[in-house]
């Protein structure tokens, strides 16, 4: 019976760690770099990026989303970069 429930916790345990590591990816439409390090959505989500030089202007990407303290991402089909946070106003 001990085997049995330690069995089922590496289990449980091994699945929450793959969940937690899961990207979401999401379409994002007509992008366009507002300033340094912010860019716009067409539906009104801005994105804020680390060291970001795309100079976009209204075309679509790709947001790779791993949570708040993920490897997040914006794709663009020539560049990519990181994501610090995306919040709608």
């Amino acid at each position: 019976m001990k085997r049995r429930s330690l069995a089922l916790s590496v289990i449980v345990l091994v699945a929450v760690q793959v969940l937690a590591f899961a990207a979401e990816y999401y379409k994002l439409t007509g992008v366009t770099r507002v300033d340094q390090d912010l860019y716009k959505t067409s539906d009104g989500l801005y994105i804020v990026t680390q060291y970001c030089y795309h100079y976009g202007y209204y075309q679509d990407a790709v947001l790779k989303w791993e949570g708040p303290y993920g490897s997040n991402k914006i794709i663009w089909d020539d560049e990519s970069c990181q994501v610090k946070s995306v919040f709608k106003k």
